[in-house]
């Protein structure tokens, strides 16, 4: 025999239950969810209590003029986001399927993204648009916000953001430091602390491209250790396999993302140094034009989004840092 709560979400609930609770944690006031939904606060108010009562608790306390949920009403509302979320994937899902979204999606990177974050994503695209196609361009960031802005690509993945420009949306999809690296033969270790920008003093660096965004965050770290990236630079260089192999063969330093840093010390390639991470370089965005139409690239734009929520999901694999 159910429970009386067993027998609400088995025949009781509506997506209606989860978007007032949904629109209560973020709005916080009845009014604004009345206005929000176009309907009266009564009819918001009514609704709550019938849900309360139908529950068996209370999901909702006032605070002064504000509504803070309860930590049933928490719960409800944070699984209710993942069900209207998921529900609205498949709704695109189902409207490409039957709408038949095609044609082609150009789609630009920076060099210094996860390859397997992009790939899991088109990987997804593909399988959920099987008559839509996907052309790759990697390059620097200004180029290929520019080729965004004359409608030459589609969407643009780039790490860390840019100033604002009125045509060009931009959403943060996950955060992930670049970290400093070495080979495994070049030891850095200063007993008791971790290491600072002063111990890589007098070390050769493999830099970023000059015009990259990576390149001034590192040139300025530098300059802080009393370093000077024009004088310290032996190798300028974007492609993360070529540096790598400098790494792991001789005497070098460099930045590398957490992702391409983890997977290749966890090889026995590269040491990853205890040197605070470059955060100015943390965040992986989205671009996208405004006023975009391309049905294809919002479900491409949508993938991302998903293997984003995948990463923040998952825990990094423990990897031995260099000692300290």
């Amino acid at each position: 025999m159910q429970t009386p709560i067993e027998r609400f979400f088995s025949s009781g609930l509506r997506l209606t239950h989860l978007r007032l609770l949904a629109a209560l944690a973020d709005l916080k006031q009845v009014t604004k969810v009345a206005r929000a939904f176009n309907v009266t606060q009564a009819a918001v108010s009514k609704q709550l209590s019938e849900l309360e009562q139908a529950l068996g608790t209370e999901l909702t306390k006032r605070v002064g003029r504000n509504v803070v949920l309860t930590d049933v009403g928490e719960i409800f509302a944070s699984r209710g986001k993942e069900v209207l979320r998921q529900i609205g994937y498949a709704q695109r899902d189902v409207s490409s399927l039957i709408e038949g979204t095609a044609g082609k999606v150009t789609l630009g990177s920076v060099t210094t993204l996860s390859h397997s974050f992009i790939s899991n994503a088109v990987t997804n695209f593909i399988t959920r648009a099987p008559q839509a196609s996907i052309l790759f361009a990697e390059g620097l960031l200004d180029p290929l916000l520019n080729s965004l802005l004359n409608d030459e690509i589609d969407l643009v993945i780039a790490r860390t953001g840019t100033k604002e420009v009125p045509e060009i949306a931009q959403e943060v999809l996950y955060h992930e430091p670049c970290v400093f690296v070495t080979g495994t033969q070049n030891s850095l270790r200063v007993h008791g602390r971790p290491l600072s920008a002063h111990d890589l003093a007098g070390l050769k660096w493999i830099v970023p491209p000059q015009e990259s965004p990576s390149y001034k965050a590192l040139a300025l770290f530098m300059e802080k250790g009393g370093m000077n990236i024009a004088r310290d630079a032996a190798v300028e260089s974007s492609s993360v396999g070529l540096n790598v192999e400098l790494l792991s063969k001789g005497k070098f330093v460099a930045i590398l993302p957490m992702s391409y840093a983890y997977e290749y010390a966890a090889r026995g390639r590269i040491s990853i140094l205890s040197v605070p991470p470059l955060d100015t370089m943390r965040e992986v965005v989205l671009y996208q034009r405004r006023n975009t139409q391309n049905a294809a690239a919002q479900l491409l734009a949508d993938c991302f989004r998903i293997e984003a929520e995948n990463l923040t999901s998952q825990v990094s694999p423990q990897v031995e840092l260099d000692d300290v």
